[in-house]
């Protein structure tokens, strides 16, 4: 090859790197050290004891249609008990049986309100695990460093934090510049029709906008993600939407010895091989967004290829898509969950019904996802129809740029000592989905700090929080209230 060639291959090379390079220096830049709080001072065991009775009480959805009132009354009662100035100080406002949604008036009217989000129920536990459990689910027990039970993580925790902190600083005698409210649903485990949804209607009927708002989310994990070894925040930006589709076909039924060469059994599985096969389109935006938030946190590797992904596109996708998580991340999923056909072995099935699972990618619409499911099953004898009440759209993303969210994520990072904080995709579905509707940031985060192992215990075996994790977000909230109280944004 011409040396001049060469040499002008090496000099695009060292372009294209140098190129590259920029790009990431300017896209992970260091992150800035913030001043450590002085945090208050708290109680540990008594507030451990407080979210122990909580959690005692038995307030469980399971069931769409009843409540039992009983259990949260006696919940409320707890709470009025507890927390005398909360009581004596702000509006409660009990909304369908046992929504409760407190008001703190502010001093300026001019500001928009602010409000935090938990929710007062919790899931059953299978009594089929119940011998699995080294305390009982409803006990309460305070031991061994840990509050045990359902609630603890998911998401009583939240509720007590919050009415912890706003004790305190009512006992204080702080009063916030805005007005800040508290909403706790009934029933966000099984929806949150009864719950967040009518907060948001009775806000909208007194014409209400919110400034922010702030709900259950992201955590605290080390090696929370890929290329990142230390402790990260994430917080909660958007969730994704919810899809459940019935399919349906039809044959002809008749003896197993002849049975021709269309049956509904195997059209069905036909159409649901090709969604298996057939994923929903990729989008990097999210984790794009994830990795540039976490900054210099991230590996160097991983700064380098999400700065210049219009070159590393097609290999960060690969690796992304190898992992169901960090696959669920880019794209609108598509499980096969439910099957249903035969009555006998010897009988061809007249109809063959499933249900196909699909969670929304930010940007895909219901409409738009099932135009795309039409045009993989190409099969006109298989109809869908989305599955009732098994539907809702994903929600707006949030944006970084505003003041909520960058005092936020400031003090989260002043108060769990300068980690790394970074937006992220929820999967799953909150609450805060209903609050888009009167507020542009919506924001979903739990203060607490988790191991991988304790994932499994939401909705799982042994859940539990430890009294100095549960302490610390008392401070957290503390000093977010403050903060969030008086901002003008």
């Amino acid at each position: 090859m011409d040396l001049g060639i060469i040499i002008l291959i090496l000099v695009l090379i060292l372009f294209l790197a140098a190129f590259m390079l920029i790009r990431t220096t300017r896209m992970f830049k260091p992150l800035p050290i913030v001043e450590k709080l002085d945090l208050i001072d708290v109680d540990m065991l008594k507030m451990a004891e407080h979210l122990s009775e909580a959690v005692k009480i038995q307030t469980i959805s399971s069931d769409r249609d009843t409540i039992q009132l009983d259990q949260f009354k006696k919940l409320h009662y707890m709470l009025k008990s507890t927390y005398p100035l909360v009581n004596k100080q702000l509006k409660l406002e009990i909304i369908d049986q046992a929504t409760l949604l407190y008001k703190w008036q502010g001093r300026n009217e001019e500001l928009k309100p602010i409000l935090f989000a938990a929710h007062q129920d919790v899931v059953p536990a299978d009594e089929h695990t119940l011998e699995a459990w080294t305390y009982p689910p409803f006990s309460g027990e305070i031991a061994d460093g840990f509050i045990w039970g359902r609630g603890t993580l998911d998401i009583k925790s939240q509720m007590i934090a919050l009415l912890e902190a706003v004790e305190k600083l009512l006992s204080e005698e702080y009063v916030p510049e805005r007005t800040i409210y508290l909403g706790f649903g009934q029933d966000e485990e099984i929806g949150g029709k009864h719950g967040a949804a009518k907060i948001v209607e009775y806000l909208q009927k007194n014409n209400v906008h919110l400034a922010a708002m702030m709900d259950e989310g992201g955590t605290i994990m080390k090696q929370a993600v890929p290329g990142v070894d230390g402790s990260s925040a994430l917080i909660g930006v958007a969730e994704k939407g919810h899809l459940s589709l019935r399919l349906h076909t039809e044959a002809i039924p008749g003896h197993s010895a002849m049975p021709g060469k269309d049956m509904a059994i195997g059209r069905l599985s036909k159409a649901l091989a090709r969604l298996a096969e057939n994923p929903q389109p990729a989008r990097m935006n999210a984790i794009k967004d994830l990795y540039a938030g976490l900054g210099s946190a991230a590996s160097f590797g991983m700064q380098f290829v999400f700065a210049n992904l219009w070159f590393f596109g097609p290999i960060a996708r690969k690796q992304i898509e190898e992992n169901p998580q960090t696959d669920a991340s880019i794209r609108t999923t598509t499980a096969l969950t439910i099957v249903k056909a035969g009555v006998k072995d010897n009988i061809l099935p007249h109809t063959a019904e499933a249900i196909v699972n699909m969670r929304l990618l930010p940007g895909d619409t219901i409409a738009k996802v099932c135009e795309r499911v039409r045009k993989i099953i190409n099969d006109d004898q298989v109809e869908f129809e989305p599955v009732e009440d098994g539907f809702w759209e994903a929600s707006p993303v949030s944006p970084t740029d505003s003041p909520a969210y960058q005092l936020l994520s400031l003090t989260i990072r002043r108060v769990f000592e300068d980690i790394a904080v970074a937006p992220y995709l929820v999967m799953g579905a909150t609450d805060a989905r209903y609050y888009a509707a009167i507020s542009d940031a919506v924001f979903r985060f739990c203060p607490y700090e988790l191991s991988k192992e304790d994932l499994h215990r939401m909705h799982g075996i042994d859940e539990r929080l430890s009294i100095e994790g549960f302490a610390k977000m008392v401070q957290f909230f503390h000093q977010l209230i403050w903060v969030w109280g008086k901002a003008e944004f």
